[in-house]
């Protein structure tokens, strides 16, 4: 397996951006700030339109990414936790949006719930890259539950974001996975404290629901909205897990990580770029007030 993490066969992700000029159909105008960005040249490649983006937007290949990430991998990890590395690529809206999904197996440790029931959490890092201008390129650290492949990226304590600009450098990123690691550790010990907390009370998990998807703790105006089926995936998870708090964040992470489960399926226009945002806003969950609000009174 570490082939893929040192060369770039058979992976769809490493594709060229091709620049091209802005043409009026009509009257051959060129505007001087403006270009095209497309995936293929025209030429040996039929090209598809990604994007038009003003001329001083830098284009950042997910080979000027991925492949630095991918050596420093190979430099910090022993070989035999990379021989069974996960690598899940997500081209999303034609090549305008990508997103690099890295799972070690064998980076991970175990929560254990007062039911018994354990967990192995593993490592996981995410990187995001646009060729739209909708986004910068972002490196996510985060984790992994192998039991449900709920998945949770960090917050802004390991998260490295860098613009589309002519400074554009990959140094920041490096030290964003470096981080990472230790803060694998502590998210982990986080989620065995949430084991830990037991719940009592399953009227302030409905509220915090509430509050967290639509800012109040009255009843929602429309039936089976967001708040109702988190509460229902909850009670889901209290089935396996115990009543806790760690029961709380799983229903939250399985919203973030399943589309066709009959619960929180994506839309037609939806796809993996939408689980990926439901993962961003989970993540905001996890670090609002509100959140720590509950956990004072949980």
């Amino acid at each position: 397996m570490l082939e893929h993490l040192t060369t770039k066969n058979d992976r769809e992700i490493f594709f060229p951006v091709f620049e091209q000029d802005v043409v009026g159909i009509i009257s051959g105008l060129v505007p001087d700030n403006y270009k095209m960005l497309t995936k293929g040249d025209g030429w040996t490649d039929q090209d598809t339109c990604l994007s038009i983006v003003k001329s001083n937007y830098r284009v950042v290949e997910n080979e000027e990414v991925l492949i630095p990430l991918q050596e420093q991998m190979v430099n910090h990890f022993d070989p035999s936790v990379l021989e069974d590395v996960q690598i899940k690529d997500h081209v999303t809206k034609g090549g305008a949006v990508c997103y690099a999904e890295y799972i070690l197996p064998k980076m991970k440790r175990t929560v254990e719930t007062r039911t018994g029931h354990t967990t192995e959490i593993g490592l996981r890092y995410i990187m995001k890259n646009t060729f739209n201008g909708s986004s910068s390129v972002v490196f996510y650290g985060g984790v992994i539950d192998f039991f449900c492949t709920n998945g949770q990226i960090g917050g802004q304590f390991d998260v490295a974001r860098k613009r589309h600009t002519k400074n554009f450098q990959v140094d920041g990123f490096i030290q964003a996975f470096d981080d990472s690691i230790e803060r694998h550790k502590h998210i982990v010990n986080q989620y065995q404290e949430w084991a830990d907390t037991r719940i009592y009370d399953s009227r302030k998990v409905m509220n915090l629901f509430r509050t967290l998807t639509t800012g109040t703790v009255d009843d929602p105006k429309k039936r089976n909205g967001l708040s109702d089926r988190l509460f229902a995936q909850y009670m889901d998870e209290i089935q396996t897990r115990g009543k806790n708090v760690f029961s709380v964040v799983s229903a939250m992470t399985h919203y973030a990580s399943h589309g066709d489960d009959g619960r929180f399926d994506l839309t037609k226009a939806g796809d993996n770029g939408t689980l990926f945002k439901r993962q961003e806003q989970v993540s905001k969950w996890l670090g609002s007030k509100v959140f720590a609000d509950y956990l004072e009174v949980a």
